[in-house]
């Protein structure tokens, strides 16, 4: 499988400079090339393939200007790009999609119409060489220097090892930062024999997720309600950056772009460590099996109101899906989606219909249990793909509860000291 080491770039002015220059060609050549394909395609021609591409621009002055495996990579991405607005493309005709797509773009600022130097890609490890402390990239002849390759410092942690593959450089225009993005080949862990043993994961937008792991009596929720306010806050703050540029005849500045970027890198350190803290607790029960419900097309199926911001704009249900399920394959933990139709409208224990007097409340007339809603679902999720008992037969216990302290996930229990509430199967059960 693959994964993606990502370091910060430090660099001197000088460097700085055959950076943005490297950058620089990078877009000339982009735009060189998507200028082919988009006139073939407004033509009603073929859009030239990757061979073609570089065939075609093999003695482009943009491409002789950059390393062969730069220049190559950089019509790889256009190619694929280009296969990306076509399978669009194709769904927009059959319906599922209300917009039409856009053709790909060219790397360059609209307002001033000058290039923008944003990627640096390089195609193989023979043109770098990264490790922990620096990064060597393979200069055009006319940037070398004495060595002939750029000598870079990084800082960060290389968290995958594995065989290298490609390598892209990307400046952040907002921190004004370069930061080297390398895909590495990690092979798959290997699963240990052990027992089966299930586990299942409700996702929502107020309680991000509710854990219901087989064998035990409680169920786990993480409540989103302090990740919601923490994006409110930053929203507002957005919100009076926009009416200040309304003011001032203007539509976007360096601050709102930053305002943007906060918001979405807090609410993904959130998403991150709940899926860490999931990890964890399967594998501290020993959990061989995640079932994970399929949220494919909820909003479409369901009219939530185009100002619903909880829902079109916090809820990142597919962002935090593919974090947890990237967290349970490291762990070694196996990860099967299930259809999760009428899990919240049914009772765990008898199957009867609920009512929901309140919005985290499930009432059974019919057995007499009163549930947590999301404690509910996550049981009837397990029970879907699970042949054992759970413990749903018993009367539920008050689920535990963890909360967001802006750095991890914490249950109530914890001490003043920092030690996490035990979250064994004896202690949960008790």
């Amino acid at each position: 499988m693959k994964r993606c080491n990502v370091v910060r770039v430090l660099f001197s002015k000088e460097q700085a400079k055959t950076l943005e220059t490297l950058g620089d060609r990078c877009a000339a050549l982009w735009n060189a090339a998507n200028f082919r394909c988009r006139q073939a395609f407004l033509k009603g021609e073929p859009v030239p393939s990757y061979a073609t591409l570089c065939a075609e621009f093999q003695n482009h002055p943009a491409y002789k200007a950059l390393p062969s495996d730069i220049a190559q990579e950089i019509l790889k991405k256009l190619r694929k790009t280009w296969n990306s607005f076509f399978t669009l493309l194709r769904l927009w005709k059959k319906g599922e999609l209300e917009k039409r797509p856009g053709l790909p773009r060219y790397w360059k600022d609209r307002r001033t119409g000058k290039r923008l130097a944003k990627l640096i890609p390089v195609k193989s490890p023979r043109s770098y060489f990264l490790d922990t402390r620096t990064l060597s990239l393979t200069l055009p002849a006319d940037l070398r220097d004495g060595n002939g390759r750029l000598v870079l410092y990084t800082r960060g942690v290389l968290r995958f090892s594995g065989t290298p593959k490609t390598l892209e450089l990307r400046y952040d225009r907002v921190k004004k930062r370069w930061y080297a993005h390398q895909v590495v080949e990690v092979p798959e862990p290997e699963r240990k024999a052990k027992p089966e043993k299930y586990a299942a994961l409700d996702l929502g937008a107020r309680v991000l997720a509710a854990l219901a792991v087989e064998g035990l009596d409680r169920q786990i929720l993480f409540s989103g309600r302090k990740v919601w306010k923490d994006f409110l806050y930053w929203t507002k703050r957005i919100a009076e950056e926009q009416s200040r540029l309304n003011r001032a005849g203007r539509k976007t500045s360096r601050q709102l772009r930053r305002l943007y970027q906060v918001r979405a890198r807090r609410l993904k350190h959130a998403f991150v460590a709940l899926a860490a803290e999931i990890a964890r607790i399967l594998k501290q029960h020993r959990v061989s099996t995640l079932l994970f419900e399929d949220l494919t097309g909820i909003r479409e199926d369901m009219d939530f109101g185009p100002g619903n911001l909880l829902v079109h704009n916090f809820w990142a249900f597919r962002m935090l899906r593919n974090l947890i399920e990237a967290a349970c394959t490291r762990a070694g933990i196996k990860v099967v989606p299930v259809e999760p139709r009428g899990t919240s409208s049914r009772c765990a224990v008898c199957g009867s219909p609920v009512k929901r007097p309140i919005r985290h409340k499930a009432v059974c007339e019919n057995c007499g249990r009163i549930w947590h809603a999301d404690a509910n679902a996550a049981l009837n999720i397990l029970l879907l793909g699970s042949s054992k008992g759970h413990g749903a037969e018993a009367t539920p216990q008050k689920p535990l509860a963890f909360r967001w302290n802006r750095h991890r996930w914490v249950s109530r229990f914890e001490s003043a000291a920092g030690t996490l509430y035990a979250t064994s199967g004896s202690r949960m059960a008790a």
